[in-house]
């Protein structure tokens, strides 16, 4: 009877699927793009569970009937690249018995997208995870967002930037420092990821910690006995995003906390220490506003500032507010920040900041010791700016625009190993209207379209030929200055190369383009600025009789075999070592 019963909702199971697939199939042909098939729904448990054991299995058999498995797979952008819509044009479909999914690497058409933010929303059921503490810019759409956006773009300004300068220069020298006393260094990721939390720490709450204190670990005590304190409480949140994201819909359920165990009841611990933390903070923050304290220039400061300016404004000018039953004036779509939105927009700022800056900074040092032409071309920018004597106040409005050279390296790092490559739209329960590859389509409501980052960034049409070979040098199209042709100098002149408007998005584009873009540039530049200053240069570190070179093209298998985990990481970073020197000490 058991048996017959599974047999039953298996041939249920199948026959549902087949319903679905056939159904996207035929609407799908209305839209009249390339239909590839996926039999599978690439979000559904089941394959999610399965993909790891099946796929290889998939990939082998005749006749290419398993080459669906790899577009199946969460962050296949990445590793086909532009090479599935070389095939297929520059946008087609995947049906499968999920939701339809458009997949663009149409400049125009993904401009068009990012542009009508109001046609083309966040699917709620996929961003409504990461609302982990409450709602974020991130998250919202429609008028609510308006509200976000209207808040949260204040604490991203000048002073901001001068103190995440000033942040990543202290972290960058301690760094370096542990570093340079190492004959080999395998611990790059890691400790990049806890400068990167330490900026965020110091100039989105003002709390500064120390990068050896970051790293260190004092085995004398306890970790079940100690209280983790704010670091490590966000540093645990940001290390296990999935469970974080499971943790958030079980407390949305009620679930009983004291059912959770092992890694989720740390998590657990980790989330409630946080919160209570950014309460205190916040409770600090709102004591300063009403105080007039407004020397203080981190995000969580700059945010409750907003908020309450926010509140207040809407209080002076209405003198009138809409009553609940209970007479407590209702919030409106004009209002300041509640609590949990305060939270819930401090926190995406650190797991959209933290992460994808700490892997942009993590890829560009491996791809530098792996090309050091690279290296000595920034550093001559660098000397340049520093002078004769490297001496003097590096300070942020002054030196920051004169790093360009360090800006194409960061630019052309995320062009191809990018921690985002795709950026998912949702047309949401209305069809919209979208010229793709010059001709109007209809694009049927709960249809996702994706903007194939990872394609755009390797289009041949707008990066050329050499469209896969890493080549900073590519986003300056001249330089000159009043000292040398040849030389960068703090009064250069710089021509950027400009490309196709939809073609680079590494920050989206449109309304909803990432508030944080400034804060990441800065934090980059004064890293790699800090890194190469002094002659300090960063080499590969062979192993057993490998020559330079071989070591150099298995750390680039490292480099390019990176995987999707939330955002892109190289996977087995610890086996690449990096060994860290002053030029001189260099072979010429």
């Amino acid at each position: 009877m058991f048996f017959l019963v599974l047999l039953t909702l298996f041939l249920a199971y199948i026959t549902w699927t087949f319903v679905r697939l056939i159904n996207n199939y035929n609407e799908a042909k209305k839209i009249g793009l390339p239909i590839i098939i996926l039999p599978v729904n690439p979000a559904s448990p089941l394959w999610l569970f399965t993909k790891d054991y099946l796929s290889p299995i998939l990939t082998q058999l005749p006749f290419g009937l398993g080459t669906w498995a790899g577009l199946a797979e969460i962050g296949w952008t990445y590793f086909e690249k532009y090479s599935v819509h070389a095939k297929y044009g520059d946008a087609f479909i995947l049906v499968s018995p999920g939701e339809n999914d458009i997949t663009l690497a149409d400049p125009a058409a993904t401009e068009d997208v990012m542009r009508r933010r109001n046609d083309f929303i966040k699917n709620p059921a996929i961003y409504g995870m990461l609302e982990i503490y409450g709602a974020n810019v991130d998250t919202v759409n429609g008028k609510v967002w308006d509200r976000h956006r209207k808040i949260t773009t204040p604490p991203f300004n000048e002073q901001n930037s001068a103190l995440v300068w000033r942040e990543s220069a202290e972290q960058t020298d301690q760094m370096l420092q542990v570093w340079s006393e190492k004959s080999s260094v395998r611990s790059s990721q890691p400790d990049i990821h806890a400068l990167a939390l330490n900026v965020l720490c110091g100039a989105g709450f003002g709390q500064h910690s120390s990068f050896v204190d970051a790293t260190s670990h004092d085995p004398t005590k306890s970790e079940q006995k100690q209280r983790l304190g704010y670091r490590k409480s966000l540093q645990m949140l940001l290390a296990n995003i999935l469970p974080l994201i499971i943790l958030g819909l079980l407390k949305g359920s009620n679930f009983p906390q004291w059912l959770y165990f092992g890694s989720m009841a740390k998590v657990s611990v980790a989330y409630n220490e946080f919160k209570g933390y950014m309460g205190e903070m916040l409770a600090r923050e709102k004591t300063a506003f009403e105080q007039g304290d407004s020397m203080r220039h981190n995000l969580m400061s700059a945010l409750v500032r907003a908020s309450m300016s926010e509140q207040s404004e809407l209080e002076s000018t209405s003198t009138e507010q809409p009553l609940n039953q209970k007479g407590a004036s209702k919030p409106t779509l004009t209002s300041g920040f509640t609590d949990d939105e305060v939270y819930g927009n401090l926190f995406i700022f650190n797991l959209a900041g933290q992460d994808t800056t700490a892997s942009t900074l993590h890829f560009a040092i491996t791809l530098l010791a792996v090309n050091p032409k690279w290296q000595s071309w920034i550093a001559e920018e660098i000397d340049a700016i520093r002078g004769a004597d490297g001496a003097g106040t590096l300070y942020y409005a002054e030196t920051f625009p004169k790093l360009t050279r360090i800006l194409a390296l960061m630019y052309e790092t995320l062009r191809l190993y990018g921690p985002v490559v795709v950026i998912p739209r949702y047309t949401g329960d209305t069809p919209q209207r979208l010229v793709i590859q010059g001709k109007e389509r209809i694009v049927p409501a709960r249809t996702t379209v994706s903007l194939n980052v990872a394609a755009l960034n390797t289009h041949p049409e707008y990066w050329g030929d050499d469209v896969l070979v890493f080549r900073p040098d590519r986003w300056i199209v001249s330089e000159t200055s009043s000292s040398s042709s040849n030389n960068a100098s703090s009064d250069s002149s710089v021509s950027w190369f400009q490309p196709v408007p939809g073609s680079f998005i590494p920050w989206s584009h449109g309304p909803r383009v990432c508030p944080g873009r400034k804060f990441s540039q800065v934090e980059f530049t004064r890293v790699i600025f800090g890194l190469f200053s002094h002659g300090t240069r960063v080499e590969v570190v062979g192993q057993g009789d490998e020559t330079e070179m071989d070591a150099r093209a298995r750390v680039m298998r490292v480099v390019n075999e990176a995987k999707l985990e939330v955002t892109l990481k190289m996977v087995g970073a610890d086996r690449v070592a990096l060994r860290w020197v002053k030029k001189e000490s260099l072979q010429a």
